[in-house]
């Protein structure tokens, strides 16, 4: 090495060493990410696959639109792609679009296995497109009662019959746990529609250490915003949510419980916004709410449901 290129070299070092040196050697975690969240139609609960219905090629077009935009990870509702094996041609368009925009993806389907059984899966992809991680569906969620509202009553007797025969939900193969996946800029959680009415199941998660919770809706109406900033609020979280076109209320949320960009109308609709994880990391740290639980008196969360108290009685 002659004495120019030493020279060179040597200032090289010295201009990166204090870098190193606050790093610890490492590269600091990323205090800001941008996220893109999409509200698109696909496959409903109930359908079956239609020849020349793909909605994978949406979600291409929008994966490819994010990473355009300098997003980080993507979002996309729940039952999106329908009943498709995994890995399967849906996947690795997917899998492709994600690899090609360096680009983490979330999408929901119908994971079909080889028995014939079913999950209500969101996938994860990575940035190299390969499928990272699964969260299968925990709460299944039945249609209401006719003239009820849908969390009047759970199906018993000669309902549970029917909906174990008719509901997909009802028959589905639940899942059993709350995986969190470590992303290179943060650790995420995943909740599938009816999970997000559960406050165990982001509590969870938070308590596993997720900073974004991801929370796929495929329903009419719209996504609850009281319920993602109660989320946020108590379980020191920010919130990507999605839902179909049919309905509305993909929106991203921040910690405390700011809403950063939403979608108001049932239509198609995209939107992007940057998740401030520092801020989320100093109230995780620093949480009094997380602190101070109290697990010891907490053992009923967990019971059977108490008998309704009637005045009286």
């Amino acid at each position: 090495m002659g004495r120019p290129m030493r020279i060179t070299f040597l200032v090289s070092v010295l201009l990166v060493l204090p870098a190193l040196i606050a790093w610890g050697g490492e590269p600091p975690e990323p205090t800001r990410v941008k996220v893109a969240a999409v509200q698109i139609l696909g496959y409903d609960k109930t359908d079956m696959p239609r020849p020349g219905f793909d909605p994978s090629e949406g979600v291409v077009r929008f994966v490819e639109k994010a990473a355009d935009d300098g997003a980080q990870l993507v979002v996309f509702p729940e039952y999106l792609l329908g009943r498709i094996t995994v890995p399967g041609p849906q996947t690795g368009r997917i899998a492709r679009a994600a690899a090609a925009g360096k680009i983490y993806v979330v999408v929901g389907c119908w994971e079909v296995s080889q028995d014939g059984s079913f999950a209500n899966t969101a996938l994860l992809f990575d940035r190299s497109g390969k499928i990272a991680g699964k969260y299968h569906k925990v709460h299944a969620a039945v249609d209401h009662f006719e003239g009820e509202p849908p969390w009047s009553r759970p199906p018993q007797g000669k309902d549970d019959e029917w909906f174990s025969t008719n509901d997909p939900e009802w028959k589905m193969e639940r899942g059993r746990d709350f995986p969190v996946f470590d992303l290179d800029f943060g650790r995420i959680g995943i909740l599938t529609c009816y999970d997000g009415w559960f406050p165990e199941s982001a509590r969870i998660l938070s308590l596993r250490g997720a900073e974004i919770l991801v929370w796929i809706n495929g329903r009419r109406g719209t996504v609850e915003d009281f319920l993602v900033k109660s989320a946020m609020f108590q379980d020191e979280v920010a919130m990507v949510a999605t839902n179909q076109a049919y309905g509305s209320g993909t929106m991203i949320g921040q910690w405390p419980s700011q809403i950063l960009a939403a979608c108001t109308e049932p239509e198609e609709g995209y939107i992007t916004a940057s998740i401030d994880l520092e801020k989320v990391r100093k109230a995780r740290r620093n949480s009094r709410n997380l602190r101070q639980r109290r697990p010891d008196v907490y053992g009923e969360i967990v019971g059977p449901i108490g008998t309704d108290h009637r005045p009286g009685k």
